[in-house]
């Protein structure tokens, strides 16, 4: 079996298990909870490179509260848009479990770089916590318990940042712009949590959220 090697950061997050809460309006949260209508998840998503995603145009400049309850439409000739489901392979760096009840999950090409990441997150597996179909539930429930039980040595990241080692995966998810975040980032401040004191970023609003599907995926030859 795949040994997976696990260290908890010093500085947990300040968030108690009972203290979970589901996201605001703000966070786009009737969006990044759901799939858009007639979503077949029995098909695969479409194969995008994480290089493709990380170089994925901004949808808005900043939060546009137009789209804070529909889909940012898609961007001509970008690769992909807001809604697609998606799949993309990468090393999971870090897991952490987030105050909106997300399990916040951070991947990136190669294990030695700290320069740019994908953030993919998937909502707490209750139906308060998702604004959809039950089948976005049953997804998440089956994501969670592989992030628990594979990565994570049957602990629950709730209210801690835990760093993994070596897992190459397949994330399969809706690609959400979290536009939240954008005007922040036009100026150079950047989400990411940190491994060991040192930062994480993620230099895109784009994020697949949520995750419907994970699985170990066969490692790159370099």
């Amino acid at each position: 079996m795949r040994r997976i090697w696990i260290a908890l950061l010093a500085l947990p997050l300040l968030v108690a298990a009972a203290d979970v809460k589901p996201g605001s309006p703000v966070s786009r949260w009737s969006i990044k909870t759901s799939l858009p209508p007639g979503t077949d998840l029995s098909k695969p998503g479409a194969a995008i490179s994480l290089d493709d995603l990380l170089a994925l145009p901004p949808a808005a400049p900043s939060r546009t509260p137009e789209f804070q309850n529909k889909r940012y439409p898609k961007a001509a000739g970008a690769k992909a848009g807001e809604g697609d489901i998606l799949r993309t392979t990468g090393w999971i760096r870090l897991v952490a479990g987030e105050p909106d009840g997300d399990f916040h999950i951070q991947i990136t090409d190669t294990l030695d770089t700290f320069d740019n990441c994908l953030v993919v997150e998937v909502p707490k597996d209750d139906a308060e916590f998702v604004a959809a179909a039950p089948e976005v539930v049953s997804a998440a429930r089956t994501v969670r318990d592989f992030v628990v039980t594979n990565l994570l040595n049957g602990k629950d990241p709730t209210g801690k940042v835990m760093v993994i080692g070596k897992a190459y995966v397949e994330i399969t998810g809706q690609l959400f712009f979290d536009s939240e975040h954008q005007a922040a980032m036009s100026k150079g401040v950047f989400r990411g949590k940190s491994i060991n004191g040192k930062q994480l970023p993620s230099k895109t609003s784009w994020e697949i959220h949520p995750i419907t599907g994970i699985a170990f995926a066969p490692r790159p030859a370099n």
